[in-house]
């Protein structure tokens, strides 16, 4: 079987742009209005850290790009 991995996919529900957030553990997927919603989206899935946009990407319709 063949693993599916989600994290280079785009998630977000329709009329969202997809992004992801490099966390501790790993990615946290986002689906959000432009790039200060997707932040504070990421800000709400960490316990500990502070979320940096240095971490964010965006799905161009191709693949995840830094902001």
């Amino acid at each position: 079987m063949i693993p599916i991995s989600l994290e280079n996919k785009p998630l977000a529900s329709h009329g969202l742009t997809s992004y992801r957030y490099k966390g501790r553990y790993g990615f946290v997927m986002i689906g959000a209005k432009d790039d200060k919603d997707a932040l504070r989206e990421a800000q709400r899935s960490l316990t500990w850290d502070k979320a940096t946009p240095d971490k964010l990407q965006r799905w161009d319709g191709k693949a995840y790009q830094p902001i």
